[in-house]
């Protein structure tokens, strides 16, 4: 540690002086870009797939996309046999089987018999329907891989041939009457159907800050083995792991990734010629701040390190407990048939043990002695007991395996 005199640790900009690691504290705001420049974006930065969030699931995107429907302004009715007065309406969608089907309905509002009242119609379904020979996770995963492939000379642009399938994915979802014998509003069906493919497409080939948010979590906990700093509320502690440093150009790299998205997504002017209100009459969000990632150097003392520990504690403890529950599970799976998968499922439980037990030896050369109770919960325990019972009646030596695979000395 260091020998830092203050209270309180502090953070700095000045890449002179010896820090323990980085804070760095992110700040997502909404938005989507398309998941070809972002990737684009990342691969100029020399950084992995594994650090772009992947594309929904079709289905998922026909989920999404169906939103941008509900709510959708009308015309008013300004004369009705069965209404007094004017009539507000508006589009309504609900769903009939969670994202696999959906009932595009017309509100009505207004005052019917001398009293307020509000009806809806039924006008369309709204399904999603892969055709039979259309593989749904297949094209999402050949939209990415074709992003991320290199382009050889000869061949066709990657990204473009990734474009080039988009039009595909209009075959996987419909929009019906909602009874087949039903009347409809020619001009209404031709709105709503091109409404929703087009969200559909725009869903189903970006990324959103909802996606990104949750991609941050991961690549700071898993890509750069950080931990939620004190509060965790946008804020992480990456460690200098054994004086390398080799992580910094990383994590400033994706700061530029994180920055391209806010970029994206930032309303600009030109100086004195836009309006301050949008619209709906309402002030537009000019000046919020865009998605971004700050990364300071962070200077130890005793107080930060106790801060520190907890943090080590509460969240290790999580991953370490979560692995020994994954453990359990693999070992209560256990076919005595098909021995050889197994053991290679060990084997890779045995990399993920490996990770923690080093992260968990690095952090405490770092900041002391830290209080971690690594047994694993007694319903785990009996679970693990359990399974490895049944295991040594066939091979003791991948019973005994899996017993010291979880534990942590």
């Amino acid at each position: 540690m260091s020998e830092n005199e203050s209270e309180y640790g502090y953070v700095t900009e000045n890449s002179d002086i010896p820090t323990t690691g980085h804070l760095v504290l992110y700040s997502v705001t909404g938005g989507r870009v398309s998941y070809a420049s972002f990737a684009e974006q990342a691969k100029t930065l020399d950084l992995p797939r594994n650090f772009v969030p992947s594309l929904r699931k079709l289905f998922y995107a026909f989920a999404n996309a169906k939103n941008n429907l509900d709510g959708l302004g009308l015309p008013s009715l300004e004369v009705s046999d069965d209404w007094d007065g004017v009539v507000d309406r508006k589009v309504k969608v609900l769903s009939l089987e969670k994202n696999r089907e959906y009932v595009v309905q017309i509100e009505s509002r207004g005052r019917a018999r001398g009293k307020k009242h509000v009806s809806a119609q039924n006008m369309f379904r709204l399904e999603f329907t892969p055709p039979e020979n259309f593989d749904v996770a297949l094209w999402s995963e050949d939209y990415m891989a074709n992003i991320w492939k290199d382009d050889e000379e000869g061949e066709e642009n990657s990204t473009d041939a990734a474009q080039a399938s988009v039009s595909q994915i209009r075959e996987c979802i419909s929009v019906t009457p909602y009874w087949d014998d039903s009347e409809i509003d020619a001009a209404l069906f031709a709105r709503i159907t091109a409404s929703l493919m087009g969200e559909f497409e725009t869903v189903a080939t970006t990324i959103d800050a909802k996606m990104l948010r949750d991609k941050i979590v991961k690549v700071l906990q898993s890509e750069l083995g950080g931990l939620p700093f004190r509060s965790g509320q946008g804020a992480w502690f990456i460690p200098k792991y054994n004086d390398d440093e080799s992580y910094l150009e990383t994590l400033e790299n994706y700061s530029r990734l994180l920055a391209s998205f806010g970029n994206a997504n930032t309303l600009s002017r030109p100086t004195g010629s836009a309006n301050w209100l949008g619209d709906d009459g309402k002030p537009r969000d000019w000046h919020r701040a865009s998605t971004n990632l700050r990364i300071m150097g962070y200077i130890d003392n005793e107080r930060q390190m106790s801060y520190l520990r907890r943090d080590i504690e509460t969240n290790l403890g999580r991953e370490i407990g979560e692995y020994q529950h994954k453990l359990m599970q693999v070992a209560n799976n256990f076919n005595d048939e098909k021995i050889e998968q197994f053991e290679e499922r060990l084997d890779a439980i045995s990399g993920l043990r490996s990770g923690l037990a080093s992260r968990l030896a690095n952090l405490t050369a770092m900041v002391g002695e830290v209080n971690l109770n690594t047994d694993a919960f007694s319903d785990v325990q009996e679970g693990l007991a359990a399974g490895t019972s049944r295991i040594r009646s066939v091979r003791s030596s991948v019973a005994d395996r899996i017993l010291a695979l979880s534990r942590f000395e």
